[in-house]
C-alpha cells in the first residue's frame, strides 16, 4: 500500500491554497504541486470551507515538513501572512524535537519540526529553509489495531511511542494537556517518502471528523493520479 505518493485537497479557494504550498516550496503543475521528492499534494475545487481539526478530532492531524531552525521558520511564515499554534517539544533519549502547526486555507495542517536526528530529506541536499512533507500524521481510534492492519498490507512498522507532555497537548489543542498520546510510525519496504504516521488518544472518545474541504485523502502505491486512494 505504501508510499504515499499524493496528498488530496480540496479547497475553497485553490489559488490561496496554492500560494499557502508555494511558501513550503511546492511548485504547481496544473492541479498538482510537487517538490523534487516526496507526495504531491492534488488541489480539487470545494464549495464549503474547512476547518482544522481539534480536539480529539480522527482523521488528518499533520502535514509534517523538516526545517533548520524552527524560530526561523516561524519568521519566515509570519512574513507570507501565516501564523503558527504552540510550540510542541519533544525528547526520546537523543533526540530533540520542537515542532508547531501552521493552518493554512481550509485548515490544512502544515507542522515545521525541527529535530536533533532526522531522517534523509530534501533539507539536506537544496538550498530551501524546509524539506518536502516526510509524514502525514493520521489520528485514529485504535493505533495498534489500526497499525495491525497496514503491517499485514505489508507496511513496515517502527517502534510504539507514547507521550504525556503538557507542551504537546498545547501544541495539539488538547482539552487535556497531559494526556497520553500513542503514536506509531509506518513506512514501505525501499523506506521512500512520505510515510504515515498513526496517532491515538488511549482512552477518549472521538468521532471521525468528515470534511469536505482541506486533507480529504490520500493516494497510495501506485503513480498520480493513478493508484490507491483512502478518503480521511
Amino acid at each position: 500500500m505504501l508510499p504515499i505518493r499524493g496528498i488530496d485537497v480540496a479547497a475553497s479557494d485553490p489559488a490561496a491554497t496554492r500560494d499557502f504550498f508555494a511558501v513550503f516550496g511546492y511548485e504547481s503543475d496544473g492541479a498538482v504541486l510537487r517538490r523534487s521528492a516526496g507526495a504531491t499534494v492534488v488541489v480539487t475545487g470545494s464549495s464549503s470551507d474547512g476547518s482544522v481539526r481539534r480536539g480529539w478530532d480522527l482523521g488528518p492531524r499533520g502535514l509534517d515538513v523538516y526545517v533548520h531552525d524552527l524560530d526561523d521558520a516561524l519568521d519566515r511564515v509570519v512574513r507570507a501572512g501565516w501564523r503558527g499554534g504552540a510550540i510542541g517539544s519533544i525528547s526520546l533519549g537523543p533526540v530533540r524535537m520542537r515542532q508547531v502547526l501552521v493552518a493554512g486555507p481550509d485548515g490544512v495542517p502544515v507542522v515545521m519540526v525541527e529535530s536533533s536526528h532526522r531522517r534523509p530529506s530534501l533539507l539536506d541536499t537544496e538550498s530551501h529553509w524546509c524539506s518536502e512533507i516526510y509524514s502525514v500524521v493520521w489520528c485514529v481510534s485504535d493505533r495498534d489495531r489500526e497499525a495491525g492492519l497496514w503491517t499485514a498490507a505489508g507496511a513496515i512498522a517502527g517502534p510504539p511511542l507514547e507521550f504525556a507532555d503538557p507542551s504537546l497537548g498545547a501544541y495539539l489543542d488538547l482539552p487535556v494537556a497531559d494526556s497520553p498520546l500513542r503514536m506509531i510510525t509506518l513506512a514501505s519496504e525501499d523506506g521512500a517518502s512520505t510515510r504515515l504516521e498513526l496517532l491515538s488518544f488511549p482512552g477518549r472518545e472521538a468521532a471521525v471528523t468528515a470534511r469536505s474541504a482541506g486533507v480529504t485523502g490520500l493516494r497510495l502505491g501506485g503513480d498520480i493520479p493513478a493508484g490507491s486512494e483512502i478518503a480521511l
